[in-house]
């Protein structure tokens, strides 16, 4: 009897406990109610709404106007840059601390960033859910260059340089990592036609001027042909004493045979590319002193350190870039694209050094040595000791508008040990300030190649290069030093 008393009072007090519980939660219909009708609002965010030159986060904040949950799928949208492409904020790393809803973000550098938490994301314990609300902030320009992954060769691998070949190389270490030189490519022949469209177009012209020997053999002393003559240097003269550098390649023309040393319109530089003058030239016949080849290369030889030996007595110092792109496609399993090349490594690397010699012995000693690498062709190098900078150039496909090539940089990096500048010696696309920068990929310059690359409006529009041109971190030619030219 005991027993059975003792649970009917368990029961009533079980039943008690219900009823309060009801009461507390429904209406006279039995429906479950709440007297908290207001929904969560937001009252501040981190970083701030339209904040510009925003240091950079890892997480954005929201603070609400009451305790908040998150519901199990959240609709959070995130534009970086790019105002019609967005991806969702995962669920799994969003979280909630009392009124506050944490989203990680890792920003970069000169990017804005617009944040969308549509409804139903947010909620608070009455089942209130907050209303849509966006807001966007942009990051300051933050360049992510690691000075501690180089130590520059102070000097030249040429000691007897010129005065003002080594104040021009000592220029272009002190700004590396921290400044990018623009450049600009001449057209076809002798001429600055690609630095004055920049200067209509951006009120600037570039710190440095590219000219090419592609045209040796309608020149003096070779083939005079009245339309070139890299013997007459006023061009050069005169950008030099407006205060810019000078950058030389050579697309070094040949012969297919000794039958046509004297045809000057059968000379080509490519050695298997289809629907171009191509030559069979040897690079490896080049380096027998006894056959035509080797005589012919010594014959160029002299006439172009001719050349720069009147640059020299100008006292304009020339960054060189011969011999460029030599592997080609080889290593990918195809084949070279310049006769310098058709030969292999070791033939190629002969050819460069015999040329260093050459020059060095000539007493042209106005050169900053620059070599172009294809990427994983470290077998091609011809070593630190004839290389003053390493380059590459960068034509991507599909066109990747703008973008810094880090890993090209890297690879560069990498296979000269950190100890030689690196430039991306020519281009379509020019890589961004902001890309440069964020990446960690600041170039010691970038040359478009002209034509299209330069003048038609698509790879590098106006609005881009006038940019471009106002950036502190891209060096223009009213922005260097005198290096003893005036």
């Amino acid at each position: 009897m005991k027993r059975f008393s003792l649970y009917i009072m368990l029961m009533l007090t079980a039943g008690l406990v219900t009823s309060c519980s009801d009461d507390d939660n429904k209406n006279g219909n039995g429906k479950r109610v709440f007297d908290d009708q207001t929904a969560p609002e937001v009252v501040s965010v981190s970083p701030e709404a339209d904040a510009i030159d925003q240091e950079l986060v890892t997480e954005v904040v929201v603070t609400y106007s009451e305790p908040i949950v998150k519901t199990p799928q959240t609709t959070i949208r995130i534009y970086a840059g790019d105002a019609s492409t967005y991806y969702y904020a995962d669920d799994e790393l969003i979280t909630v601390e009392g009124n506050q809803l944490i989203i990680p973000l890792e920003t970069r550098g000169s990017t804005t960033y617009k944040i969308e938490i549509l409804k139903p994301s947010v909620r608070d314990e009455s089942y209130n859910f907050a209303t849509d609300y966006s807001f966007a902030f942009t990051t300051k320009l933050v360049n992510n260059f690691v000075a501690e992954d180089f130590d520059i060769n102070p000097s030249l691998v040429n000691e007897n340089a010129t005065a003002e070949t080594k104040a021009v190389y000592e220029y272009l270490v002190s700004q590396f990592g921290k400044t990018t030189l623009m450049a600009t490519m001449a057209e076809n022949n002798h001429n600055i036609k690609y630095a004055e469209f920049l200067n209509e177009v951006t009120g600037k012209y570039p710190a440095i001027a590219g000219f090419d020997y592609l045209h040796m053999h309608f020149s003096k002393p070779l083939n005079p042909s009245n339309w070139v003559d890299y013997t007459d240097t006023s061009v050069e003269e005169n950008w030099w004493k407006a205060g810019g550098l000078v950058t030389y390649s050579w697309h070094w023309a040949v012969p297919s045979s000794q039958a046509d040393i004297n045809n000057y319109s059968s000379y080509a530089f490519y050695c298997n590319d289809a629907g171009a003058l191509n030559t069979t030239f040897s690079a490896r016949y080049a380096q027998n002193a006894s056959r035509w080849e080797s005589q012919l290369v010594n014959q160029h030889l002299e006439i172009i350190a001719n050349y720069l030996l009147a640059l020299q007595e100008k006292g304009i110092p020339v960054i060189w870039r011969p011999l460029h792109e030599a592997a080609g496609n080889n290593p990918n399993g195809g084949q070279a694209w310049f006769w310098w090349g058709n030969s292999g490594a070791a033939a190629y690397k002969k050819l460069w050094i015999r040329m260093f010699n050459y020059f060095k012995e000539k007493g042209v000693n106005n050169l900053i040595w620059v070599w172009t690498s294809c990427l994983n062709d470290e077998v091609w190098y011809p070593g630190d000791q004839y290389v003053d900078i390493v380059s590459y150039d960068y034509y991507p496909q599909p066109v990747d508008f703008h973008k810094a090539n880090l890993d090209a940089f890297n690879e560069l990096r990498d296979l000269t040990k950190g100890k030689k500048l690196i430039a991306m010696s020519e281009c379509g696309p020019i890589p961004s300030y902001v890309n440069m920068a964020s990446d960690g990929a600041m170039w010691s310059w970038v040359m478009p190649w002209g034509g299209d690359f330069t003048v038609d409006g698509v790879y590098n529009p106006t609005d881009f290069l006038i940019d471009l041109t106002s950036s502190p971190y891209i060096i223009t030619r009213d922005e260097l030093p005198s290096f003893g030219q005036y």
